[in-house]
């Protein structure tokens, strides 16, 4: 079964099948929390891209795994983590056209979120200094670096995943590197 909220901050798709849901998507962090206090009787795997997935592990025992999927490219792959291995939600994400990545790491925004936040960030820092247009830093990062895309193109539509994050982590690290730029 799948059911589809889009309304307000919240864009959230929620997968069920057997005793597992898999919650895709982007919503508030209360809102998350409220998915998991209303599915405390399933196996709950959950996109926490703009999060910090231990923050969620410790105050609820039915969250299983966590992956982030927000970012993925269009190969559609994805970072995951499961606290116990679970061959069911790996085979539905896969049945539902992802690549999965297993990491054992687990931090606020995973590892690619987390990294290709920062260059969309430092693009905008650029581009608020006047130091090239938007065209010229995403041709410079395609063509210079070889990235499939240009900081401006991946974060198109994605502001507010970016934002999110990047406000994130900052609360978590008081790190002025994950200070946003005013132009997100």
């Amino acid at each position: 079964m799948v059911e589809n909220r889009n309304v307000g901050f919240t864009n959230m798709t929620n997968v069920q099948f057997e005793n597992i849901l898999i919650n895709f998507g982007f919503g508030t962090k209360e809102e998350k929390k409220q998915i998991l206090i209303d599915n405390s009787h399933k196996d709950v795997f959950m996109d926490l891209t703009c999060f910090d997935p231990q923050e969620f592990y410790s105050t609820f025992p039915q969250l299983k795994g966590s992956f982030a999927a927000l970012f993925c490219d269009h190969d559609k792959r994805i970072e995951v983590h499961m606290k116990d291995k679970n061959e069911a939600f790996i085979s539905k994400l896969q049945e539902l056209g992802f690549k999965t990545f297993e990491t054992s790491i687990l931090s606020c925004g995973f590892v690619f979120p987390r990294t290709i936040v920062q260059i969309i960030n430092e693009a905008h820092f650029a581009l608020e200094e006047n130091v090239a247009s938007k065209k010229d830093i995403d041709r410079a990062m395609k063509f210079g670096v070889n990235y499939p895309k240009g900081p401006f193109e991946w974060s198109q539509g994605r502001e507010r995943y970016v934002l999110v994050l990047l406000n994130e982590l900052f609360e978590k690290t008081n790190d002025k590197r994950y200070v946003a730029s005013k132009l997100i």
